[in-house]
């Protein structure tokens, strides 16, 4: 079996090298301390396909196989891994879950604007009660209407107070055990949702980390 890159995964790595280097290693140390996250730089990436590697080019994305998805990590995580967090966030947790399993309303909706920075998303599980362990949330969603209702906190969610959409994980049949999780995609601007940064990490401080209060 080949091992060797193909000359298009040389090319993605050659590219998230040099904007690595250039773009993200000179402030690193310094984002780190002041616990900034440089959203300015994050945007950059998605002028170079960062953000939407392996999302098919009709929704915006760059179309890369996973191992050049890979690579694109692995080169800005070598500079910054508070910054690969944030697009490891984006690409994988974000935009592959509403590729594999939203609607094509909502992928024509959020992919675009996700690969092209427009949006941050972030991934919302981890509770302060159950951790990552889906089967014990209780964050719940409740059907008035035509409307879902959230109500609940999640906490340490990356991306979460700069993100413009979060996919959110909530219990709407109890009855059921895990097979009564559902996933919403909410938007930042809906009514009683907000957010908490923390601060103060061990690592990874120029991540944006926050909880996400629905009520």
């Amino acid at each position: 079996m080949n091992f060797d890159l193909t000359e298009e995964q040389k090319m993605v790595k050659d590219t998230a090298w040099k904007f690595a280097d250039a773009e993200i290693m000179p402030y690193a140390r310094e984002n780190d301390v002041k616990e900034h996250f440089p959203i300015e730089i994050f945007k950059k990436m998605a002028s170079l396909g960062f953000l939407g590697g392996p999302i098919p080019e009709k929704y915006g994305g760059a179309g890369l196989d996973f191992i050049g998805d890979a690579i694109i990590f692995e080169e800005i995580g070598r500079a910054d891994s508070s910054l690969r967090t944030a697009l490891s966030v984006q690409v994988s947790l974000v935009g592959l879950t509403i590729l594999n399993w939203g609607t094509e309303e909502q992928k024509q909706k959020y992919l675009p604007k996700l690969c092209s920075g427009e949006f941050i998303g972030c991934f919302a599980l981890t509770e302060p009660n159950a951790g990552s362990d889906a089967s014990s949330i209780i964050t719940s969603a409740m059907l008035k209407g035509n409307e879902w209702i959230l109500n609940g906190t999640k906490t340490w969610i990356s991306s979460g107070s700069i993100a413009d959409i979060a996919i959110i994980f909530a219990v709407t049949d109890k009855t059921k055990g895990h097979h009564g999780i559902t996933a919403f995609i909410v938007e930042k601007a809906s009514s009683g949702f907000s957010t908490k940064d923390i601060k103060g990490k061990l690592g990874l401080r120029a991540s944006n980390t926050a909880e996400l209060i629905f009520e």
